[in-house]
């Protein structure tokens, strides 16, 4: 059952999908204000894009100018992508590392993962290796990566588990738009905050839990998430992930982590999980404490 707090009681989300999994929490605290089947490990089904981009961000902090070298998107690695812009384009592209995790973040971009990837195999550097104890300073044991994407991309990268507790704990250590050097304790550092965050505020998601919120174009309540449409229709396999970052009514920012598994995500269309999700982002923009 949804959790009984008064503005985020959407019954109906349960009602819809009996097996969403979400968690919400407000400010920079780890505490949850609503949660349901929160601790159920799940694959994950759009979050690797965010660790594979937290670990690329770390390992920028090692290694000067790692985030400016050029990585080149090849007709090999858009025909293994399944999602993204670039690989309905042709010829080779070359980008900064930086903007090819911006084009992963905002589009789900799978060339631009194959790409880099590739890169880190030439240079020597075992992602998965690099993952775990940044994954491990924030104390998220509850995430658990089997691997990478190997041929074929959905614009993940990495390969594994969560819970949607585990997320909205990444969700804090990575803090808000706003926030300053407070979570440098936690082990995320202000400079790998602020280019995640500007990864993070370019996504359009019409499927996720961005998808219902107020507002069009420059109007709309300003908030951060990551792609996931395609996804969705990837989701009878491994289900579909959203995450939310955005302030409130009440002028709190609230992160949520949702998960719709594949025995849900399998039966209903696109447009219905963008529904319930829609539904699940805006009871927390409307959460105001009372």
């Amino acid at each position: 059952m949804v959790a009984e707090v008064k503005s985020l009681s959407r019954k109906k989300c349960a009602t819809a999908y009996p097996e969403l999994r979400f968690a919400v929490g407000a400010g920079a605290s780890a505490g949850t204000l609503a949660q349901s089947h929160a601790d159920q490990p799940h694959e994950l089904a759009g979050i690797g894009k965010l660790i594979l981009g937290l670990t690329f961000a770390h390992l920028g902090e090692g290694e000067e100018g790692l985030m400016e070298h050029q990585v080149t998107v090849t007709s090999e690695h858009r025909q293994g992508a399944r999602t993204g812009t670039l690989r309905q384009m042709s010829g080779d592209l070359e980008l900064s590392v930086n903007d090819a995790l911006n084009l992963v973040f905002s589009t789900g971009d799978g060339a631009c993962v194959l790409a880099l990837l590739e890169l880190a195999t030439s240079a020597g550097v075992d992602l998965l290796a690099e993952a775990q104890p940044v994954l491990a300073t924030l104390g998220l044991d509850a995430i658990t990566l089997t691997g990478l994407e190997q041929e074929q991309s959905w614009g993940e990268g990495l390969l594994g588990q969560t819970t949607a507790s585990s997320t909205l704990q990444l969700l804090h250590a990575l803090g808000t738009p706003d926030s300053a050097e407070d979570l440098v304790d936690l082990g995320v550092s202000s400079a790998i905050r602020t280019r995640i965050h500007g990864w993070m505020s370019k996504v359009f998601e019409p499927a996720g839990l961005a998808s219902a919120l107020p507002g069009f174009g420059p109007q709309r309540v300003p908030h951060q998430t990551l792609s996931g449409l395609e996804l969705t229709a990837y989701g009878a396999e491994h289900g579909f992930s959203s995450v939310l970052t955005l302030p409130n009514q009440a002028g709190e920012w609230v992160h949520v982590a949702a998960h719709l598994p594949p025995s849900s995500a399998g039966v209903r269309s696109p447009r219905e999980i963008s529904a319930v999700l829609g539904t699940l982002g805006l009871a927390a923009y409307r959460l105001t404490g009372d």
